[in-house]
């Protein structure tokens, strides 16, 4: 791991474009809308396979276009409408070898054609195969081609491939399971095999070693530990970057709590206080560490990149499990409260985001509410927020193949944070998911990684059966060991010690299964249960409630009804009237959804804001009242608020209004009177969201008139110098946008805030911006010359800036250009001063 936040940056750009480079030397077709016909030659794309469980099988499955992203993608049917198989590798001395070959085309299994999903009906198929009564005997009915010399195109044929027996998951696996139990220990011996790299990965190996409770294994475990946390460790401002940082503290710190072994604890020490020092102002971590604040201070915001919760999360971890282990600093106790206050933010809402943003709408995000379902249970006091985590995670056994980078943290953290809420709800987990668990075990025991990024099947340019089988080094066979683990509960992050006061009743288990399923049972609800859906304790069931009550015919009728539930007693129900409101897009709920703008419940704010964007041009009429909620909802950025901590409900607001998609004025602000306009901008830009202040891109670069320019100027020039402290990601795409505003209109104040700008932008994607900011100083002419000096000190550093070269080269050249120009220019424009005028905008009113 890198440990600079930018050479990290590009490390994953990198690893994203590994499929781009791939294309360039060997085109692949292009994605299929509908399922093909693989017995009639279809072309696809086959280094995108599934591995087809024990049988030595991998095969490509038709799965959903990016186009269709929906639910289906997002709850385990990415193959729905598959019905076939193609066979695309069989593994040499595998179940398979010498029964099927490559290019054979699964129809069906058990003497019947597939009806269903193709690959959890085989993974089902295979499941049943493996029960004792069945002999392991796998029956598939399969089209093989023949040569086309005797005349026929393929044949159908029914085919067996012969598994060993590993007998039926019991009700409570993979506690008290003897087919977990076999399954847990050949994926051991696979274990053993692997190397223990010394690194965030090789942490994961290390904890799922110890997790099998194996003597034997804890030499080469003391060895390794020792090596990733020598007594000699000194660790500087930035540390090992948290992901090295997260996975590392935790390892060390699960050594110590299981060992006992001192070498390791000043190690621990060092890693844990690195992590509660560079932890940023809301409890999050970037890929690396927080910057210090204006005054030279600890715990500043995440430097872009941004905050990236799927390492923070794991970060905070590794400082709880630092404290049990027995450290002690002042930052500690203060870090784990901040991370604390601000995931317990998302309780009753959504999954974890990516960064500091509003919750995403579903059960989990790639593994995060696990994580924070870990974070809250390791704590043991923090009952509310570990059960409702854990069981989202429980209803989550759908949503487990989504996620940035691919899927392999949700399938490393999955099954553990479900187990926070007790054996009850990680039976349950499993029990859902345990097709999937059987089609990603091969026959050596090993496990392997399906997922590319966002979602889908495994990537196999370089991937054989018995090749590579993970995204960045995370190990799935470490992955699943820990998961068939959780009955020895010899980790923490296992269950041992666990608070059982922590635990899911067989109610909450029940309610939570309930939940998940509920995106297909919906459709099959009446209209009186999908309201009483409204005050499900899933907001996510919520949700598909009202969306599902809106496609209803009498859903239009039942809007005063709705109205009236909107400013009812129940926060859930409040919450699900707004969404049905905006979906059924009734200009009667303007007044009501314009009250709960100012609901003293934010989330209620949120679902209202939601709502009004939903409606689209319907809700035009409520745009003054908008506008005047933004102004008033205003809040100053520190202290920070924890009941809203970066203002999610301004950002839904300025997604509502001003969003690109969407946004009720993203096309044109004609007409808007400037006394509620301009407050409005103003509030939004100083937004602590950087994504609520990205939400004026549009309305920056293309709508402000010269008269908007001319009253702004002084807000939008403070907005340039002072960055949002949540969601940096977003905070140079709204800056770049408020410079261009200067530029455009030719403000002189332009000219060396361009020049401080372009030195002082974040690195990431830098080079795409660079050349956006040279042209609006060369537009200066003449005037730009006495930056100059200014110039040219910003051309050496770009020369010599800690960058790839390709981009550092772009950002040359852009300079260089400006340079030439400014110094051959022979005109300039007319010139303007920010200073306060009165605007002359009319409203549509005068």
């Amino acid at each position: 791991m890198k440990k600079s936040t930018r050479a990290f940056s590009f490390l994953i750009v990198g690893a994203l474009a590994i499929t781009g480079s791939a294309t360039a030397a060997s085109p692949r077709p292009a994605p299929l809308l509908a399922p093909p016909d693989l017995t009639q030659g279809a072309k696809v794309d086959r280094t995108l396979t599934y591995n087809l469980g024990a049988t030595g099988l991998r095969g490509w499955i038709y799965t959903l276009p990016v186009r269709q992203f929906d639910f289906e993608r997002l709850q385990g049917r990415t193959t729905a409408p598959s019905r076939q198989i193609l066979v695309t590798h069989v593994g040499a001395k595998s179940p398979a070898d010498g029964v099927m070959r490559v290019d054979d085309v699964i129809l069906g299994a058990g003497g019947k054609l597939f009806t269903d999903d193709a690959r959890k009906s085989i993974a089902i198929a295979i499941q049943d195969a493996e029960k004792q009564a069945n002999g392991g005997i796998l029956k598939l009915k399969i089209w093989r081609p023949i040569d086309s010399a005797q005349g026929k195109a393929g044949k159908t044929e029914d085919v067996q491939i012969k598994l060993r027996v590993m007998g039926a998951y019991s009700d409570t696996a993979p506690y008290d399971c003897p087919k977990s139990k076999r399954i847990f220990d050949e994926a051991c011996k696979a274990l053993e095999k692997e190397p223990l790299e010394e690194n965030l990965w090789g942490a994961v190996n290390g904890l799922a070693l110890m997790a099998t409770g194996n003597p034997e294994y804890l030499p080469r475990v003391r060895e390794f530990a020792r090596k990733m946390g020598p007594s000699t460790m000194k660790l500087k401002r930035g540390g090992l970057g948290t992901w090295e940082s997260g996975y590392r503290g935790l390892f060390l710190c699960e050594y110590y709590l299981l060992t006992g072994d001192k070498e390791v604890l000043h190690a621990i020490k060092e890693i844990t206080v690195s992590l509660a020092r560079g932890q940023g102002l809301y409890g999050t971590f970037g890929h690396g560490f927080c910057d210090l604040t204006a005054d030279g201070q600890l715990h500043g915001s995440i430097p872009p990149y941004g905050p990236v919760n799927a390492a923070g999360l794991v970060g905070n971890i590794a400082i709880v499990t630092g404290a049990k282990c027995g450290v002690k600093d002042p930052e500690i106790a203060p870090a784990i409260e901040r991370a604390s206050k601000f995931f317990a933010y998302f309780v009753d809402k959504g999954a974890i985001p990516y960064g500091e943003h509003a919750p995403w709408p579903y059960h989990e995000n790639n593994g995060k509410n696990a994580m924070a379902a870990m974070l809250f249970a390791l704590q043991g006091n923090r009952t509310v927020e570990s059960q409702y985590f854990a069981k989202s995670v429980t209803a989550s056994f759908k949503n487990r193949e989504c996620g940035h980078t691919g899927q392999g943290f949700s399938y490393l953290w999955g099954a553990l944070g479900a187990a926070t809420g007790g054996p009850a709800a990680a039976a349950a987990f499993f029990k859902e998911a345990s097709w999937h668990f059987d089609l990603v075990r091969r026959c050596d025991g090993s496990f392997t990684y399906d997922g590319a990024e966002q979602y889908g099947p495994g990537r196999t340019d370089d991937n054989t059966y018995y090749g590579k089988s993970s995204y960045c080094g995370l190990s799935p066979t470490a992955s699943y060991v820990l998961t068939y683990s959780l009955p020895l509960k010899k980790l923490y992050i296992t269950g041992k010690d666990a608070n059982q006061a922590n635990w899911l009743s067989k109610k909450d288990v029940a309610e939570a299964i309930a939940s998940g399923r509920f995106d297909l049972d919906r459709k099959n609800k009446s209209v009186k249960e999908l309201v009483a859906a409204f005050s499900d304790w899933s907001p996510i069931a919520r949700s598909w409630a009202a969306e599902e009550l809106a496609k209803r015919p009498e859903a239009k009728a039942m809007a005063p009804e709705l109205i009236t539930m909107a400013e009812g007693k129940d926060e859930h129900v409040r919450q699900g009237a707004c969404e049905a409101l905006g979906y059924i897009k009734n200009a009667d709920a303007l007044p009501v959804l314009v009250r709960l703008l100012d609901n003293q419940d934010r989330w209620v704010r949120v679902k209202a804001a939601n709502a009004l964007k939903v409606m689209g041009d319907t809700a035009k009429p409520a745009v003054p009242d908008m506008l005047k909620a933004v102004a008033k909802n205003a809040e100053p950025i520190q202290p920070i608020t924890w009941v809203d901590p970066v203002q999610i409900g301004q950002c839904e607001l300025a997604i509502a209004l001003f969003g690109s998609r969407g946004g009720l004025l993203r096309d044109s602000i004609n007409g808007i009177d400037p006394k509620l306009l301009y407050p409005a901008i103003r509030a939004l830009s100083k937004c602590a969201d950087g994504m609520g202040r990205f939400q004026l891109e549009k309305v920056l670069s293309d709508l402000l008139t010269l008269e908007d320019a001319q009253v702004l100027a002084p807000d939008i020039l403070d907005a340039i110098h002072n960055s949002s402290p949540a969601d940096t990601m977003f905070v140079d795409t709204f800056r770049l946008a408020a410079l261009k505003v200067l530029t455009r209109y030719h403000f002189k104040e332009g000219i060396s805030v361009s020049v401080d700008y372009a030195r002082n932008q974040v690195g990431w994607a830098s080079e795409i911006r660079m050349p956006v900011v040279m042209a609006g100083l060369k537009s200066y002419g003449i005037a730009a010359r006495q930056v100059l000096p200014e110039l040219k000190d910003l051309l050496t550093y770009c020369k010599n800036e800690d960058f790839p070269e390709n981009c550092k080269q772009m950002k040359v050249a852009a300079v260089e250009d400006a340079i030439k120009a400014i110094e051959s220019a022979t005109t300039q424009p007319e010139l303007r001063s920010i200073a306060p005028v009165r605007s002359k905008r009319k409203s549509s009113k005068e």
